[in-house]
């Protein structure tokens, strides 16, 4: 997706968990929101492999999830970001 600001362009990206924390290790949203503005970035939510096929679960697709809430992710989990292209 395309989102133009002024005379950047800025695109929504999935990117590796281990990026921004680590895999296996219980973490917090807060956590990776501030590991993703350490790059410039704007973490929106992540997305769970494990639920990728259960629509009942959005596909494992998180928007804006609770901060506070301890999620472990695995190496297969992507961070959902907007970054500047």
């Amino acid at each position: 997706m395309d989102l133009s600001i002024g005379h950047m362009i800025t695109l929504i990206y999935l990117k590796s968990i281990g990026d921004y924390v680590r895999a296996g290790v219980s973490a917090n949203f807060y956590t990776v929101t501030k590991a993703a503005r350490r790059k410039g970035q704007t973490a929106i939510g992540y997305r769970i492999s494990a639920e990728s096929k259960n629509v009942e679960k959005e596909c494992g697709v998180y928007i804006n999830p609770k901060k506070s809430e301890m999620v472990t992710f695995n190496s297969n989990e992507k961070i959902i970001v907007i970054a500047e292209v």
